[in-house]
């Protein structure tokens, strides 16, 4: 069954509704489902719509957990930690409640698909800019993020017993998101910095194009228990989609390049200035592993070829979109 032929009484569960694409589901996929947005205690619930059921959720209470899936009839599971000081943290949130919740999932009669959201950190980045990823290729994460989601996928494919989707998006931006407001709060410093001066090649896709590609895999045959990059047309060097936002903006910006051996005295110095935080800093040894990498590529051709999912649309109107909606909001 497509997408398009599901009836507006199916429940749909989402976890970690409140987060950027969790919430971008939900306000989407509300026309369509009788959504549930699961969120932890103390969330800000400000990118939800009204109107919504909103269900907070201790992810340590399993019997309150089964009690909320229960008469659902679609888990996506969108909770995750991207950002962690330790392995342990990761693994709490990102491998051991996706292993907790796929025991509920395979008790729960009325649940029929698990969709997983997964990320190309799992993959890891492409040998060279002519050869994008494969979802058939071995995986090579590199950093604790990227191993903890490859980690998430491998006990669904173990252990799961009814169908299950796992999506792997590559960079989402779009309304919602804050780690693209950044280099718009640069931008409008007329600032921009780059790691290094190789030129480093990325996939982006706009967040209203991975919520259509998610939606063509609900209730969708053709995608139990299958794998795919999410990824728009462009592959952009992070040069170009900076010129990109400085279009969108009317304005231009200095750039500045910082030597990739400086990265990581900057990276500890960033730790140590956020020792006593619970919230790792930005920049962080983990991260300066994926900014070293030159290709953060993915082929598309199983999502076209499979799910007939292909992004439309210009990147610098969704870029526009993006920026009106932070201005509107306030956040820039």
């Amino acid at each position: 069954m497509c997408f398009s032929e599901v009836t507006s009484m199916q429940k749909m569960i989402i976890t970690g509704s409140n987060g950027f694409v969790g919430s971008a589901l939900a306000n989407k996929l509300k026309e369509n489902y009788k959504i549930t947005c699961l969120v932890r205690h103390g969330s800000n619930i400000s990118l939800l719509p009204e109107n919504i059921e909103i269900k907070y959720i201790d992810y340590n209470n399993t019997v309150a957990i089964m009690r909320l899936l229960r008469e659902q009839d679609v888990l996506i599971h969108t909770a995750a930690l991207t950002r962690a000081k330790s392995w342990q943290q990761f693994k709490k949130i990102n491998i051991d409640l996706t292993e907790k919740l796929i025991e509920i999932y395979n008790q729960t009669t009325s649940l029929k698909q698990f969709i997983f959201i997964s990320s190309q950190a799992a993959a890891g980045p492409a040998a060279d800019k002519s050869t994008p990823k494969l979802e058939s290729d071995e995986c090579h994460p590199v950093t604790m993020y990227g191993r903890s989601k490859l980690l998430a996928e491998n006990l669904i494919n173990e252990k799961a017993e009814k169908p299950w989707t796992i999506i792997r998006p590559v960079s989402v931006f779009g309304p919602g998101d804050k780690d693209f407001l950044q280099y718009f709060r640069l931008i409008k410093k007329h600032l921009a910095m780059f790691i290094g001066f190789r030129k480093k090649y990325y996939n982006f896709i706009f967040v209203d194009d991975l919520i259509e590609m998610i939606s063509k895999t609900i209730n969708n045959e053709k995608a139990y228990n299958e794998t795919f990059f999410a990824r728009g047309t462009d592959t952009l060097s992070i040069q170009q989609f900076v010129h990109n936002i400085e279009s969108v903006m009317k304005t231009r910006a200095l750039h500045l390049h910082i030597p990739q051996f400086l990265l990581c005295p900057i990276a500890v110095v960033s730790e140590m200035l956020t020792v006593f935080s619970h919230r790792p800093p930005i920049v962080n040894r983990e991260k300066i592993k994926e900014f070293k990498q030159d290709n953060w590529i993915v082929s598309g051709d199983k999502a076209k070829k499979i799910l007939d999912f292909e992004t439309s649309g210009n990147m610098l109107d969704k870029l526009k979109t993006t920026y009106q909606w932070y201005k509107n909001k306030g956040w820039i």
